[in-house]
């Protein structure tokens, strides 16, 4: 029998995973789970505002929670991050958002609920560095899934599109001149 995570993996991968370099490659880079919970640690990801919450609309609130209740129950909330690769090489700027997802060991299934919080409109992180949206990602919970390299290429593929096979290659660090630069007024004017 597989495991909750394995579960996960294995329905987020049929969903998101994409291998065609002819328009782009797209795959899981980073993933994170908690049980569903209408708890303070939750409430910013839920479609809805609790009771005792400062931004709490009373009945509103209540008809809308009732309205996503009524369509089924969640038992975990997944944060995704997705990277991609197209013909130019590894993109260093990822999307994310949260899914509802309900997994069910006995049945072997994972199926997403709530899907109109996340199929419309654009991701709940979105266009941020890799190193932002592992930060990110972090803030629900430990990622229980990590792929930083595209895993339908070669190492000697990547080699060729980005010029590496690092999982992710960092900016390179600029060093500053212990001495200071003189600049005369034509070559200041040119940097303004």
């Amino acid at each position: 029998m597989k495991s909750t995570i394995e579960l996960l993996i294995k329905q987020l991968d049929s969903v998101f995973a994409h291998n065609d370099l002819n328009k782009q490659n797209v795959w899981i880079m980073a993933a994170a789970a908690v049980p569903f919970a209408e708890s303070p640690k939750t409430a910013q990801l839920l479609p809805y505002a609790l009771p005792g919450s400062c931004n709490y609309r009373g009945k509103e609130d209540d008809d809308i929670r009732r309205s996503y209740l009524d369509i089924g129950k969640p038992t975990h909330i997944v944060r995704i991050v997705l990277r991609t690769t197209d013909q130019n090489g590894t993109s260093d700027y990822v999307d994310g958002t949260d899914l509802f997802m309900v997994v069910d060991e006995n049945k072997q299934t994972a199926e997403f609920i709530w899907e109109d919080l996340w199929i419309e409109g654009p991701p709940v992180f979105h266009g941020g560095t890799v190193p932002a949206a592992l930060a990110w990602v972090r803030e629900l919970a430990e990622p229980f899934y990590l792929q930083l390299k595209d895993p339908f290429l070669t190492p000697e593929q990547r080699i060729a599109l980005n010029g590496h096979d690092e999982d992710y290659k960092l900016p390179e660090i600029q060093k500053e001149s212990t001495s200071p630069k003189t600049v005369n007024a034509d070559e200041f004017e040119k940097w303004f």
